[in-house]
C-alpha cells in the first residue's frame, strides 16, 4: 500500500518505520528538512519538505492515488486540512490526529463535514488506558485489553517463585483459573510457548486472562488485590482532563497536583469534587506533604517525561500500590519497564498500535478485519483480536483436527464469544462473530485471520 505520513513527531517517526519494515510504500511530508532526511537516510521510506496542509506538497508526495494518508501533526487544524486536501485529490483513506477537547466534541460532524475517515486522540485514548489500569490490574503491570473482558498481564518470576521449572500445562493447573501463558519473555529471546516449554526464574510471562479470573492469580500468587479509592494525579493537561472527567463521576476520591496556577483556577471549575493543589510534584516535600502514602495510586501525568519518571520512582518508593505514568520518549518508556512500575501508558504507541490495526484492515481482502492490537513484550510480540467473519476458512473446525494446523510461532490465546471468554483446547473450534486473539512474535505480519493457518 501506498502510505503518506504527515508529521514526523514521536508517533510519525515510529509509525514510518514500522510501516516501511512492513513493506509498505512510505512517503513523510514535514516542514523540518532535517527530519525529513534523518528518516529517509535511515529506513527505507521517501520524504517531502513542506506544509501538509499545501495541495501542491500532497500532489508531490502523491496523495493523487495514495491508499493512506495520516495526519499527526502538532496542530489539530492542519491535520483536519492535510485530510481534506488528501481526500478531494483521491487518497483513499485518511486519518487526523486530534488533542483539543472542542475538536473531539465534535468528532462525528468534522468526519461527516469533511470527508475524513477517523479522527483519533492520542491524551484521550491514553487516559482511557490509563483507567482500565486503575480500575483492573492491582499489583501485576497489564499489557493489554480486549473488551473489557480479557486481559494480557505481565508476570517476572522470581527465583523462589514455584512457577519455576513447570511446563505450561502446569502452569495453567497451578492458577486453577481460565488463563495461559501466551508468551515467554527470556533474555532477549521472545518464545510462543508449546508443551514442551519450560519456566525459567526471571522468564517475563505474557498471561492472558478472563478479567474475572484476575482473582484467582493474585490468590494463587499470595497477591492482595486493593480496591483504589483515593487517586494522585500529578499534572493535569489535555491526557489529565480525559482522565479526570472519567474519575470524578465514578466514585473516586481525586486529588489533582498541577503547578501552574491559571490551570488550578480552571480546574476548580471543571472539576468540583476533585482536591485541586497548586504546587511542584518535583519537590518530593509537596508530595509528602499532600499524603502521598495514604493513595491507593499515583497518576504522573505532565509534560515532562524525567518529571513522570522521578513522581513514579518516589511513589513507588513510598509504597504506592498503584504507579502510572504517562511517558512519550521510547527511552524513557523502555527505562519505566525496567522497573517495579505498574504501568507505563505512551499516547505515542497506543496511536501506533492503533493505525497498524487501520494499515492491516486496508490491506487485507477479508472481512475478518483487526478489531485491537497490542505490543507486548517489550516490542518483540503482538496480541491481535481479530473478529471472525463468515469467510474465515476453519470456522467450526476443532483446533485438534489435521486441518487446523497453525504457522509457527503463532497462538490462539483466546475466543471471545458473546460474553463468555474461551482459553481454547483442542476440542475448541472458531464460531462466525466471536473475537478470536491470536500471539505472534512482530516477524510474522498478520493482516486476516486466515493468515494464521497452514493452507493445506
Amino acid at each position: 500500500m501506498k502510505i503518506i505520513i504527515v508529521g514526523l513527531g514521536q508517533t510519525g517517526k515510529r509509525l514510518a518505520v514500522v510501516a516501511s519494515r512492513e513493506h509498505h510504500d512510505v512517503v513523510v511530508v514535514d516542514s523540518r528538512r532535517e527530519a525529513v532526511e534523518e528518516i529517509t537516510e535511515k529506513y527505507n521510506v521517501n520524504g517531502v519538505v513542506g506544509s501538509g496542509g499545501s495541495r501542491r506538497i500532497l500532489m508531490q508526495a502523491g496523495a493523487q492515488n495514495a491508499d493512506l494518508l495520516i495526519a499527526l501533526t502538532p496542530h489539530d487544524e492542519l491535520n483536519i486540512l492535510s485530510c481534506m486536501t488528501a481526500k478531494k485529490l483521491g487518497t483513499r483513506d485518511t486519518s487526523a490526529r486530534i488533542q483539543k477537547p472542542e475538536f473531539d466534541q465534535d468528532e462525528a460532524y468534522i468526519m461527516e463535514e469533511y470527508g475524513i475517515d477517523r479522527l483519533l486522540n492520542p491524551d484521550k485514548e491514553a487516559a482511557k488506558e490509563l483507567l482500565w489500569h486503575i480500575e483492573l490490574s492491582g499489583a501485576l503491570r497489564t499489557e493489554a485489553f480486549f473488551d473489557r473482558k480479557a486481559m494480557i498481564v505481565e508476570l517476572t518470576v522470581e527465583e523462589s517463585s514455584p512457577l519455576v521449572n513447570m511446563t505450561m500445562q502446569q502452569v495453567k493447573e497451578f492458577f486453577d483459573t481460565d488463563m495461559l501463558v501466551a508468551a515467554v519473555h527470556r533474555k532477549r529471546e521472545m518464545i510462543i510457548p508449546d508443551g514442551a516449554v519450560r519456566i525459567q526464574s526471571q522468564d517475563k510471562l505474557e498471561i492472558i486472562v478472563s478479567v474475572k479470573s484476575v482473582r484467582g492469580i493474585f490468590s494463587r500468587l499470595h497477591m492482595k488485590k486493593k480496591q483504589v479509592k483515593n487517586v494522585l494525579m500529578v499534572g493535569c493537561g489535555t491526557a489529565g482532563y480525559y482522565l479526570a472527567k472519567e474519575l470524578e463521576p465514578s466514585g473516586y476520591s481525586v486529588k489533582i497536583l498541577e503547578k501552574d496556577r491559571e490551570r488550578c483556577i480552571e480546574l476548580m471549575k471543571l472539576f468540583p469534587q476533585a482536591q485541586v493543589i497548586c504546587g511542584d510534584a518535583v519537590d518530593t516535600r509537596t508530595l509528602k506533604e499532600e499524603g502521598i502514602r495514604k493513595m491507593d495510586a499515583c497518576v504522573s501525568m505532565t509534560g515532562d517525561d524525567r518529571t513522570n519518571l522521578a513522581v513514579s520512582l518516589f511513589a513507588h518508593s513510598e509504597g504506592v500500590t498503584q504507579v502510572l505514568a504517562k511517558i512519550n520518549e521510547m527511552g524513557y518508556e523502555q527505562l519505566l519497564k525496567e522497573t517495579d512500575i505498574n504501568v507505563c501508558v505512551s499516547p505515542s504507541s497506543v496511536i501506533v498500535e492503533k493505525l497498524l490495526s487501520v494499515i492491516r484492515n486496508l490491506a487485507s481482502s477479508d472481512r475478518s478485519r483487526i478489531k485491537k492490537l497490542y505490543r507486548i513484550a517489550d516490542d518483540k510480540a503482538e496480541a491481535i483480536a481479530f473478529e471472525v467473519s463468515d469467510t474465515c476458512g476453519k470456522i467450526g473446525i476443532p483446533f485438534c483436527s489435521p486441518e487446523f494446523k497453525l504457522k509457527k510461532r503463532i497462538l490462539i490465546a483466546a475466543i471471545i464469544r458473546g460474553q463468555e471468554i474461551i482459553i481454547p483446547n483442542g476440542s475448541s473450534s472458531i464460531q462466525t462473530g466471536d473475537t478470536v486473539v491470536v500471539v505472534t512474535d512482530v516477524d510474522n505480519v498478520l493482516n486476516e485471520l486466515d493468515d494464521i493457518f497452514i493452507q493445506s
